[in-house]
């Protein structure tokens, strides 16, 4: 593993190090004790893990975010990101270590002052990234277990997006976008068929799914061929899906301003068609 430089120790288990001419977040239990800049750490029974984070305001922003936290938030937050980066599912570990140790310092601070926010996307994102929303659950329970404060079934979500984001290559920001389209579609499609939509339900989950795609397909410009003789017969056959369809479809021209061609019609009434069964 190598000889690590401390250059700045954050608190007893993560410190700054350089090795190599190259900073890292070396982390491990009782690493940081009693410890000073210019020392050297060899002792690998005690890493537990190295994260480098390459750009400087990555790094002064994680140095910020540890140095103003307690210790025993920072352990539950170390302890999280062992529990996500040593699952099954491939993780970078170096993005996620940042974005996730601000989003649950700052998520703990909020709801020890009582303030609650509400995730509006729990739901979808439970259907898109269901491997991502169980470790995610697993998260929250483990922070609930050691930490003073109860994290609501919306944090589940919260985080889950963090994971997916990294799984995905998306920006969280995007996975919003996304998420809001598709709330969007099933606000249109419940308000024409004048009925709730089952999301606990495989045609939901299917559906969503489909719009996912769709939407990162029109947003890399990939078409789909046309089908001219089927799409006039499920004009014909299921006429109030085929025009929600369109609805959609001029919704999602109009908020990714992108064309969106005539063929996408067609599966995006068949999925609209199983919603109604």
């Amino acid at each position: 593993m190598g000889q690590y430089h401390i250059k700045k120790p954050l608190n007893n288990n993560v410190i700054i190090c350089t090795r190599q001419q190259k900073e890292v977040v070396v982390i491990g239990k009782g690493i940081g004790f009693n410890k000073k800049p210019g020392m050297v750490v060899d002792d690998e029974a005690m890493i537990e893990k190295i994260y480098a984070l390459e750009h400087k305001t990555q790094q002064e922003h994680y140095k910020a975010l540890i140095e103003e936290a307690d210790d025993a938030v920072i352990q539950a937050v170390i302890d999280a990101i062992n529990m996500i980066t040593n699952s099954d599912i491939e993780i970078d570990g170096n993005h996620l270590v940042v974005s996730l140790t601000d989003h649950i310092i700052f998520a703990y601070k909020r709801l020890k002052q009582n303030q609650y926010i509400s995730n509006p996307f729990t739901m979808e994102t439970k259907h898109l990234y269901p491997e991502a929303y169980k470790i995610s659950a697993s998260v929250i329970h483990q922070l609930n277990s050691v930490l003073p404060i109860q994290f609501p079934e919306d944090e589940i979500g919260f985080i889950a997006l963090h994971i997916a984001s990294n799984m995905e290559n998306l920006t969280i920001s995007q996975m919003n976008h996304i998420n809001d389209l598709i709330s969007k579609c099933i606000q249109i499609i419940e308000h024409d068929l004048h009925q709730s939509i089952d999301m606990s339900s495989i045609q939901y989950q299917r559906f969503i799914r489909h719009v996912q795609f769709l939407i990162r397909r029109l947003s890399k410009g990939e078409t789909i061929k046309s089908q001219t003789e089927f799409e006039n017969m499920l004009k014909a056959h299921y006429p109030l899906c085929y025009n929600i369809a369109v609805k959609i479809m001029k919704m999602m021209q109009k908020q990714l301003g992108v064309t969106v061609y005539e063929a996408e019609v067609v599966y995006l009434t068949l999925h609209i068609n199983h919603l109604t069964q």
